[in-house]
This record gives C-alpha cells, structure tokens and sequence, in this order.
C-alpha cells in the first residue's frame, strides 16, 4: 500500500515540466521574433512581386502602336 502511494507520488513530481533556463528561453525568444521578423520580409518581397507581374502583364497586353513612320531626317 505504501510502495503504490510513492510511486504515485514520484509519478506525479515526473509530469510537472520544469521550466526551460533563461538562456535557453531567451533563445527560443529571438528566434521566434526572428521567425516573424522574415515571414513578414517575405509577405512583403511576395505582394511586390505580385505587383510587378500585374504591372508587367499590363505593359504586355497593351503594345504602343506606330500609326506612321517617322520621317527621315
């Protein structure tokens, strides 16, 4: 009966999580708001390029027309 309630006990001390050092919790830190830092970099580098090619497919599809030669000089 006692030997079941140690167990138990020691069980139940092994589930709570011990938190992560500082150091290591700083890290984990700059990393996440580095992660954030290029996802924006990226949605940005993505809606210019998005942009251009809208602006590009623009210029394409509406080629200047010539109406006369111009003359010689």
């Amino acid at each position: 009966c006692h030997l079941v309630e140690v167990i138990e006990a020691v069980e139940d001390k092994f589930e709570v999580q011990t938190p992560p050092p500082p150091l290591e919790r700083g890290l984990v830190d700059s990393r996440d708001v580095q992660e954030v830092e290029w996802n924006r970099e990226i949605e940005i580098f993505l809606q210019r390029l998005e942009d251009d090619l809208e602006e590009a497919s623009k210029v394409v599809d509406q080629p200047s027309e010539l109406k006369e030669l111009p003359p010689k000089w």
